[in-house]
C-alpha cells in the first residue's frame, strides 16, 4: 500500500502577533491547496491555558515527491518567509512517511462542512476561505481547522472540519453576525453546502442549516420521520411478514430483520425524499411565521390521513 507524505511543522507564535498569525494560517491554507498532490491541512492550537506553546501544522500529501516538490516551490517559501516575523521558534521541515495514524487530535466539539463549488471558481472559494479561517480563529475556543480539496481532480466536494473547545463557543461562531456576512457572499461561488454535526435527536436523517448551524426543530424531523416509516411498515406487515412466518423464523430475528429494512429504507429512500420537500418548511428562508409552520402542519395532516385511508383498504 502506497504511504502517503506528511509534514509536521511547528510555529511558537511571537506575542502580540495572534491575530496576525491567524491570517497567515487562512493564507497557508489556500496556497498549499493548489500544490500538486496535496491532501489536507490540519491546524492544531496550543492546549488550551498553555502560555508560550506551539501550534502544529500538519500537511498530508499523496506521496513522498509530492511533498518535496511543495516544499521546494516558490510558493512555500514565499508564505513561510511570510510567517517568519511572527514566530519566535519552530520547525517547518519535519517530515516522515507514514498513514497519518495517530496524528489527529483529540477534540471537544466539531463542525463538518461539505461545500460544492461552482466549476471555475476554486479560486474564488480559496480566497473566501482565507478570510473566514482568520476571522473564526480570534472567537473565543477556537480549538483548529481542517482543510481538504475534492480528491483527485476539480469535482467533488471541499471538506472543511472546524474544531471549537466547547458547544457554545462553537454555537458563538455559527451564529456570529460576521459569519453570516460572510456567507451571504457564497453564493457566487459555491452551488451547494451541507453542515454535519450531531446535533439533533435525529443525526443523518436532516441537515444542518449553512446559514445557522442548527437543526429543524425535533418534533418537525420526528413527523417526517413517521410519515416516512409509516407506509414502509405497513408494506412489510402485508409482504414480509407471510415471508418471514413461512420461514418460522424467530420472533427476534424476524423483529430485527424487518427493523432493518425499516430504518435502512427510511434513511436512504423517504427521508431524503421529504427533506428535500419540505425544505421550505423545515428551514424557512424568511423569518419563521405562523402561517409557514402551520401549512406545513397541515399538508403533513393531510398526508397522513391519506396513507391510513389507503392502507386503511389495502391492508383489509
Amino acid at each position: 500500500m502506497t504511504q502517503h507524505a506528511i509534514c509536521i511543522a511547528t510555529a511558537q507564535v511571537r506575542p502580540g502577533s495572534e491575530e496576525a498569525f491567524f491570517a497567515w494560517q487562512a493564507r497557508h491554507s489556500a496556497t498549499i491547496s493548489n500544490s500538486s498532490g496535496f491532501i489536507s491541512t490540519d491546524m492544531i492550537p496550543p492546549p488550551a491555558g498553555q502560555t508560550g506553546g506551539s501550534w502544529t501544522i500538519i500537511q498530508k500529501f499523496e506521496s513522498e515527491e509530492a511533498l518535496i516538490a511543495w516544499q521546494q516551490s516558490p510558493d512555500h517559501g514565499a508564505i513561510v518567509a511570510e510567517a517568519l516575523p511572527l514566530i519566535t521558534g519552530g520547525s517547518f521541515e519535519e517530515t516522515i512517511s507514514a498513514d497519518g495514524a495517530g496524528l489527529a487530535p483529540v477534540t471537544e466539539v466539531t463542525e463538518v462542512i461539505f461545500s460544492k463549488v461552482k466549476p471555475g471558481l476554486a479560486d474564488r472559494y480559496r480566497e473566501w476561505v482565507a478570510r473566514i479561517q482568520a476571522a473564526q480563529a480570534k472567537y473565543p475556543g477556537y480549538r483548529g481547522m481542517y482543510l481538504q480539496p475534492p480528491a483527485g481532480g476539480r469535482d467533488g466536494h471541499w471538506i472543511s472540519i472546524l474544531r471549537y473547545d466547547s458547544v457554545a463557543h462553537l454555537e458563538a461562531w455559527m451564529n456570529a453576525p460576521e459569519r453570516k456576512r460572510l456567507l451571504t457572499e457564497t453564493q457566487e461561488f459555491i452551488e451547494s453546502e451541507e453542515l454535519m454535526r450531531l446535533a439533533t435527536a435525529y443525526p443523518g436523517w436532516v441537515p444542518l442549516d449553512p446559514m445557522t448551524g442548527e437543526g429543524p426543530p425535533n418534533w418537525k424531523t420526528a413527523l417526517l420521520v413517521l410519515l416516512g416509516l409509516f407506509p414502509i411498515v405497513m408494506l412489510e406487515m402485508k409482504y414480509l411478514s407471510p415471508i418471514l412466518s413461512a420461514w418460522s423464523l424467530n420472533n427476534s430475528l424476524a423483529t430485527f430483520i424487518g427493523n432493518f429494512l425499516s430504518v435502512g429504507l427510511t434513511s436512504f429512500l423517504t427521508m431524503p425524499w421529504f427533506v428535500r420537500g419540505f425544505g421550505w418548511w423545515l428551514f424557512p428562508k424568511a423569518p419563521v411565521t405562523t402561517s409557514i409552520t402551520a401549512g406545513g402542519v397541515l399538508m403533513i395532516c393531510t398526508l397522513f390521513a391519506l396513507e391510513v385511508m389507503l392502507f386503511w383498504n389495502f391492508m383489509g
